[in-house]
């Protein structure tokens, strides 16, 4: 029987990608969401990388069980992402004396997902404009990349 923590890590990491359909989607498909569910994943505002990944879904015309299950595994990355997205983008648009930590984010975000958007929402346009600088390149290496290993893995089972 395994630790229960590894089990719950299983649980919450692997089994929603065994649900995934093995026939009928293209490696590129297959590729496009899992590089557009991480991209969403990590986008510096919270409460709001669903209702962006569901929109890259339906825009792209991709799976749904692969973008959101990539986009909910990577969450963790969006609360360690989320300070240094905000401080490079201020930095970049010359707003150097910006102080963010995270107690501040957690205290902004006591009254409720909407009032901290709120209060920190230029913050939230720094992180954003960061993001979108990053997200771009940063997708375009992640297709390629997980089309390189989709592409030979089907090429692999149609050998075997």
């Amino acid at each position: 029987m395994p630790h229960p923590a590894l089990q719950a890590i299983y649980n919450r990491f692997l089994v929603p990608f065994r649900l995934i359909p093995a026939e009928g989607l293209s490696a590129g498909k297959i590729a496009f969401s899992l590089s557009l569910g991480i991209i969403a994943g990590v986008f510096p505002v919270i409460g709001a990388t669903t209702v962006l990944s569901l929109l890259f879904t339906f825009l792209f015309r991709l799976n749904v069980l692969i973008v959101q299950s990539v986009q909910w595994t990577v969450a963790l990355f969006q609360l360690l992402l989320i300070i240094p997205f905000m401080k490079s983008g201020a930095y970049l648009l010359t707003q150097k004396n910006i102080h963010i930590n995270t107690s501040q984010l957690l205290q902004a975000f006591e009254h409720g997902t909407m009032a901290g958007v709120k209060s920190l929402w230029i913050l939230h346009l720094y992180g954003i404009f960061s993001w979108v600088l990053i997200a771009v390149p940063a997708g375009f290496i992640l297709y390629f990349l997980f089309l390189h290993i989709f592409s030979k893995r089907k090429t692999g089972n149609n050998h075997t």
